[in-house]
């Protein structure tokens, strides 16, 4: 900010100091701010523009002044009526009932206490296991790698080699010799083969679709799954471990189960007090008056709808499918 305009804002709000109203901390033309609505509104500014007006008297008088402008323009709002523009006025009216409308809903949701979910939440553990807790099988394998990467590799002629291997295993051959002899994996041809990763039924994590589904397919410990291919070629697949489908304890999901019932619970109450405001049988409907008021809107059920409140584009866009349901020309919509 300029000296200039700084010098020119300290002298007006100086002028000024001996004539606002006595609860006004900054007032001009009639507009102010008192020592609570100032304090109220920097505490709503960000950290920054917090910090240059403590420490610098030119920003922190353009923020007022700044502020201040804000509330004067948002004062013409008051002065503006249905007379000016019913469109533009109503818009305005409806955006300032739906702000007090969830000022007032949201005030009442924050005071909500919860009850003790206690006894439901244990109940909740035991009904709804599979939701809330379930550990999904989990097993470990071991398996043999034969890279295969075509052209230079023909899978097909591969594959069939690699199947006398694993008959031969079937057939009682030591499983880490083999590994020894042709495993093309370094990362588990140091340890006899092992993948040494627990892999959850379900959860593809870093392995090939195939070996996962092929590894969930075997079905019982020490037994080989058929040949299975995947991008880096083939695999003979042991099962070494099983880990059965179980459930976590209750400790451990106890906060997420809160958590659904606290928001059922609000959801809930938000619903009961919607109803209190819902037409009650006290209520008055005058039935010309709504036929009327709705008749520009009539529509036969499956055609496009016309309103009056669209825009010229759409209004005319709507015509033109409508003309062409009723395979009639425009101008004989238009004209009705």
């Amino acid at each position: 900010m300029s000296i200039k305009r700084i010098f020119h804002l300290l002298i007006l709000l100086a002028a000024s100091a001996m004539t606002f109203a006595e609860d006004y901390v900054v007032e001009d033309q009639g507009y102010g701010f008192t020592r609570e609505e100032l304090k109220q509104l920097v505490s709503h500014w960000t950290a920054q523009m917090q910090a240059a007006a403590a420490n610098d008297v030119g920003d922190r008088l353009e923020l007022i002044n700044m502020s201040l402008a804000a509330k004067k323009i948002a004062a013409e709002a008051s002065e503006f009526t249905e007379a000016d523009d019913p469109k533009l006025y109503w818009e305005q009216q409806f955006r300032l009932r739906n702000v007090n409308r969830n000022f007032v809903v949201n005030n009442y949701m924050r005071d909500i206490e919860m009850p003790d979910f206690t006894e439901l939440a244990e109940e909740r553990y035991k009904t709804e296991k599979d939701k809330y807790a379930p550990l999904p099988e989990q097993r470990i394998t071991s398996h043999i790698l034969f890279m295969c990467a075509p052209p230079e590799c023909n899978r097909r002629e591969y594959k069939s080699e690699i199947e006398k291997h694993l008959l031969a295993l079937q057939e009682g051959a030591d499983f880490e010799e083999m590994v020894e002899k042709y495993s093309q994996d370094p990362g588990t041809k140091r340890m006899g083969g092992k993948f040494d990763r627990w892999l959850v039924k379900g959860q593809f994590s870093n392995v090939a679709p195939a070996y996962h589904e092929a590894t969930f397919k075997i079905g019982s410990v020490g037994e080989y799954s058929p040949v299975t291919e995947s991008k880096f070629g083939f695999h003979i697949i042991r099962l070494d471990g099983i880990k059965p489908k179980s459930y976590r304890s209750y400790e451990e999901v106890r906060d997420q189960i809160y958590i659904d019932l606290a928001k059922e619970y609000r959801a809930l109450a938000a619903k009961e007090f919607d109803a209190r405001y819902r037409i009650s049988e006290e209520a008055q409907l005058d039935s010309d008056e709504l036929d009327e008021i709705f008749e520009p809107y009539k529509t036969a059920l499956g055609d496009p709808v016309v309103s009056p409140a669209m825009s010229d584009a759409a209004r005319e866009q709507a015509l033109k499918d409508l003309a062409a349901k009723r395979n009639l020309n425009l101008d004989a919509i238009t004209s009705k």
